[in-house]
This record gives C-alpha cells, structure tokens and sequence, in this order.
C-alpha cells in the first residue's frame, strides 16, 4: 500500500511540473516566436513623383526606438515617419509590436532598393521598388503648374558688398503646398538679411494667369572666393486630369544652385581707410543751435553716415576733434539702424556729441568726409560735409590746464548760502533757450495734451466698429493651421465651423448629418472618425493629417468646380507641414 501510494504522489507531482511546463512554453513561445522585424512596402509599383509606404513592424517589443533612415536618402526623400505601439492580450495570449511607417518619395525612376534597416538586434530585408517614369508631356504639363524662378543681382561682387536674391515660386489653380516655403539661405562666412515680407501677387506667363510668392534676401560675403546660395525645394501637389480622370500627385519643386565669384577688396583703394562698398553714401551735419550761441551753452552736433546699400556697422566712427581749449565735447553711444523693408539694405551710423563752448569769438566745427567704392561705377568716391562756422558771445572760462585758485574755506560759524535757488533759475534758463530752439517740439507737446483731454472728455461716445463674420477664406485657413498642429479636439470644432459655413446649415449638426449633405464632406469626416476611434497611441501622425488636408481639398475643388472656374483670379497657396 505505501509504494502504490508513493507512486500515485510521483505520478502527481509529474503531472504537475508537465502542465507548468506548458503553460510557460505557451505564454512564452509566441514571444519569442514574434520576437522579429517585418518590412513591407504599401506598393511595388509606383508612378514618377508618386511616394510610397515603408512599413516596418517590431513584434514582441513595445519600447520604439530612433531609427537610422540616412541609408534611405540616397535614392528616396524621407517625407514622414510615423511611429505607433500596439499591446494586446486575449485569452491569456500577450501580443505586442511597434509599427515605423515612412513615406519615401523616389529621387529617380527605375528598379531602386530599399535597404536594410536596423531596428534593435534586428535589420529588416531589403526590398525593390520599381517607378515608372512619366510621359514627357504629363512632365511639361506639371513643370508648367508649379516652378521657381531665381535672380541675383550680379554674378560677380566685392567682398563685404549687397547682393540681393529674389525667389519666386510660381504656381497655377490647382495647386497646394504641402511644406513651409523655405527659408532664408544659410550660407558660410556670410551674412544674410530679409528684405520686406514675403509678398504675394499675380502675373501672367504665356498667357497663362500664375500666383506668385516672392521672397527677397540681401547676402554679404566676408571673404572673397567663390560664394555658393545652396538649393532649396517645397513639396507641393498639383491636380491632372487624364481624360476623365482627376487625380493629384506630389511634386518636389526646387531652385538651381547658384555660384557667385566674390572678389577682394581693389588694391587701387586707400589701405589707411576702412572698406566700404554701396550704391551710395551721404554725410549729414547738424548743430543745434547754431545762433546766439554763448560761452557755456549745450550745444548738440549730429552726424548721420547713410548708406545705401550696405549696413550702418561697416562705416568707421567720425570721432569729432576740437580744440579742448575752446570746447569740452561728451560724446554719445552711437545709434546704428538697417532699414530691411525696401529691396535694398539701407543703413546709418548717428554719432551723437554735445558741446560746450569756452571761450568766445569766431570758432568753427570742423568738415567730415568719408571715402567710399562705388559697386555700380567700380570706382572710388568720397563722400563729405563743410564746416559749421560759430560766432560765440559771452565771457572766456578759465581754460583747464590754467591754475585753479581754491576758495577760502569760511568757518564753521559763517553760514553757507542756499545753492537751489541759483540752481532751479540755471534750468528754468536752459529749459527756455532749448524750446526756443526747437518751438516744433513745443508745438507737438501741446497738440499731445489737447488729444489727450478730448479722448477723456468724449471716450464714452466713441462709436464701436461692428463685429465681422468669419470669411471662408478665414475658416479654410484656421482649419488648416489645426490639420498642421493641433489636436483632435481643435481639428473637429473648425472642421465643424468649416463644413457649416461651406454647407450653408447649422454648426451645431452631427458630424454624421454633415455626412448626409455632401459625399466628399462624409470622406474628411470619416478621416476624422477614424482618428477618433483609433488604437494607436498616436493617429495623428503626418500621413494622417494629410489624409484628412486631402479630403478637405478635394471638397473645395467640387464646390469649385460646381461654381465654375474664376479666370481672373487663384486661390491662395495654402502652406502645409
């Protein structure tokens, strides 16, 4: 009996440690089974200017990592890459995996290969694509949709000299950009300024009507040599129609490289005077006051260096030499300004001294004069200003460096006189001669004060401007900022807004009652659905916004055409990233 019940206790523990065992095998086994790396591509064909899905998937991880795409930039343009983590356990059964979908755009037709790519310990296979090039007149016709056109104002400069780049990005109806227009040129040993805003208008190329966005940029080249302005691209989509068929691709419009020779500085200039190279420079020279002057006035002597074509900090200070006998200056920071808004660097250079004359009889301030390389003549110039001539009146201060005779130091008994007397008529005095000098100032004072209490005494009728609807152009705009950068909360209210003004009903309707009134409304609405009911972490990635960019274009482009097309105007080149 004892060994029958030995063995019934070992056939039990048995069966014990077996049904354990394949437990963990079971719970395990599907981990380390889907412990791998999956890639595949969304299509194995793909037209010219068409982009593509990589989706690449990590199963039994959850921890995304940063991948190392640089192995994809030789053939394809990394437009997007989103990232999405999955956990999942039904039955006891634990999956989970993360998902890397990347949007490549090919950079030339023909077989291309996708290479590998490590994720973690794992790389994925290397997949082929194939892109079949575009018919030579489906490529005219999308060369004559959107473009650039580029200009710089020489080919050959000085060093430290303007040159002025002008970009353009011409397009027609049909178009939308999809990324930022670029930005300014980043260039080396080089300073680059704006010039104006970025301007927006109409023109006409071979009859055709365009839009056009032109950016200005003023480029200043520090050594000599040869200057590069780097290529820069937009990526838009432009609408074909081949035969009865409408469909949009994706465009990747760029600017030619540019190679500008920069030379030095003309050995026939002055080596003892600063470089300075503009289209123009002037001298301006002013005293304030220059009549009834006397010993011990404040004068103020203003010289302004203006240069056009150049910035205010290339021109050398104009220190103001006096005889320290006659006069006792105090110089003053000076104030240096680039004005940016017109199509050319306009800069100044304000030296600021006032002065105190000490002796009187006739005295003079003396001329200034700047010399300077004229950029249109290719040659030198010189730039000046006369002298100010000064009849002082009064009585002679002792100069400095005569001897100073101390006063007597009076006793503790005798009493100081009060000083603030003479002091406050010392400022009332000087406070009258400098408005008798500038009676404008005074003039504008009092103007000042007068609005003032006209305001107070009429504020409460003062007539408030009437609120203005939201436009369409507004709302379409405001959406596309949320399609940009927000969230799914602020994409669904100016969707809402959007639809309602473009519908014509109500903004408080169902999203599903916005679906009821216009087909291709139900497409951006189900686009946004299914970000709202999504198991991914993240559902608005970039192919997702762009999804829902796309069916809210393809709204507009239907109410558009239904309305008939405008042939004096285009509609504006909405930006996107």
């Amino acid at each position: 009996m004892v060994a029958r019940h030995t063995r019934h206790h070992w056939r039990s523990y048995i069966l014990f440690l077996a049904i354990f065992t394949v437990t963990m095998v079971s719970t395990l086994l599907p981990t380390v089974l889907n412990a791998a790396v999956t890639a595949q591509l969304s299509s194995q064909d793909i037209d010219e200017l068409e982009t593509v899905r990589l989706i690449i998937r990590s199963t039994g991880s959850r921890q995304t990592q940063k991948l190392d795409l640089s192995a994809l930039e030789t053939d394809f343009h990394v437009m997007g890459n989103n990232t999405s983590s999955q956990y999942r356990s039904v039955n006891g059964r634990q999956q989970s995996w993360v998902d890397y979908q990347i949007t490549l755009q090919p950079k030339r037709t023909g077989t291309l290969t996708i290479p590998t790519i490590t994720v973690g310990p794992d790389a994925t296979p290397t997949l082929s694509l194939r892109v079949r090039p575009l018919s030579n007149s489906t490529r005219q016709t999308i060369n004559e949709l959107v473009f650039f056109e580029q200009q710089v104002s020489a080919a050959k400069i000085y060093v430290q000299s303007e040159l002025v780049l002008t970009r353009r990005l011409l397009y027609s109806n049909g178009v939308q950009l999809y990324t930022d227009l670029p930005a300014e040129p980043q260039i080396k040993d080089a300073v680059v300024l704006t010039l104006g805003e970025t301007a927006s208008s109409t023109t006409q190329r071979n009859g055709k009507l365009y839009g056009v966005v032109e950016q200005r940029y003023a480029i200043f080249p520090e050594s000599s040599g040869t200057l590069t302005i780097p290529q820069v691209s937009v990526t838009a989509s432009v609408r074909l129609q081949e035969g009865r068929r409408v469909s949009r691709k994706g465009v990747r419009v760029s600017t030619q490289a540019e190679q500008i020779t920069v030379m030095a500085v003309p050995k026939s200039y002055p080596a003892n005077e600063v470089w300075l190279p503009a289209h123009n420079v002037t001298l301006h020279q002013v005293l304030t006051p220059n009549k009834n002057v006397k010993v011990g006035d404040t004068l103020t002597h203003e010289l302004l260096i203006h240069i056009d074509g150049n910035i205010g900090s290339i021109s050398a200070p104009e220190p103001l030499n006096l005889d320290s006998a006659n006069f006792r200056t105090y110089p003053q920071n000076p104030v240096i300004n680039d004005d940016t808004s017109q199509h050319s660097v306009v800069g100044s250079r304000l030296q600021t001294t006032s002065i105190v004359p000490m002796q009187p009889g006739n005295r003079s301030i003396p001329s200034h004069q700047v010399v300077w390389w004229d950029v249109n003549t290719d040659q030198q110039q010189l730039a000046q200003v006369p002298a100010i001539e000064l009849n002082i009146g009064g009585t002679g201060v002792t100069p400095l460096d005569a001897p100073i005779v101390p006063e007597p130091v009076p006793s503790p008994a005798q009493k100081q006189p009060d000083q603030s007397a003479y002091v406050v008529a010392d400022m009332f005095e000087q406070a009258k001669t400098w408005l008798r000098a500038h009676p404008l100032w005074l003039a504008l004072g009092l103007t000042t004060l007068v609005v003032f209490v006209l305001i107070a005494q009429f504020k409460h009728h003062l007539v408030k401007l009437p609120t203005i609807s939201p436009s369409t152009t507004r709302l379409k705009r405001n959406l596309y900022n949320k399609l940009k950068n927000g969230d799914l909360e602020t994409i669904e209210a100016a969707l809402r807004e959007y639809l309602a003004h473009k519908l014509k009903v109500s903004p408080h309707v169902t999203l599903r009652e916005f679906s009821q009134h216009s087909a291709l409304a139900a497409e951006s609405v189900s686009a946004l659905n299914a970000c709202k009911f999504s198991d991914d972490q993240n559902p608005l990635g970039k192919d997702t916004r762009l999804q829902l960019r796309q069916a809210v274009d393809a709204l507009e482009e239907a109410i558009q055409d239904k309305a008939g097309p405008s042939k004096d105007t285009l509609p504006p080149l909405y930006e996107y990233s």
